[in-house]
């Protein structure tokens, strides 16, 4: 990968966030330092680093595309509510190795590895959450 300032400025600004940005929130963080970039070259920049294995590629199921400039192994939640995008690390290998010796036996061979590629898990935050059960308890209490 050629090296240029644009596609350095576009790693950098996902490597130093925890947001999981979208293109047009890297666009507006890259256009404070350098006023001239396009959005063309911020999505064109973005997809080679990801291709690349740079930059992770999230497609959450809206079908919103956003990155991560963690590379190493983890997984993501995603609040349906805010749709605000959460870190886990992997720190349940009991159910991989759970996972991999069911898989194993389906298959008749010796799973040596899960990859689950972009995966996202799906529910809702403990911020919305705790609104969600503020809303119903206030809505009990009115009809009480």
């Amino acid at each position: 990968m050629t090296y240029s300032r644009q596609r350095n400025l576009i790693f950098n600004i996902v490597r130093n966030t925890d947001v999981h940005p979208t293109a047009e929130w890297v666009y507006e963080q890259a256009k404070l330092a350098m006023p001239t970039i396009g959005i063309a070259t911020v999505y064109r920049n973005l997809n080679a680093l990801s291709q690349t294995g740079l930059l992770a590629r999230i497609v959450s199921p809206d079908g919103t595309i956003r990155f991560d400039g963690s590379t190493e192994e983890h997984y993501h939640m995603q609040c349906r509510k805010c749709g605000q995008l959460f870190d886990l690390s992997v720190v349940d290998r009991e159910a991989f190795d759970e996972l991999k010796e069911a898989a194993s036996r389906a298959f008749g061979m010796e799973v040596e590895n899960i990859v689950l590629a972009a995966t996202l898990f799906y529910g809702m935050c403990p911020r919305c959450a705790e609104e969600k059960e503020e809303e119903e308890n206030h809505e009990g209490l009115k009809r009480n």
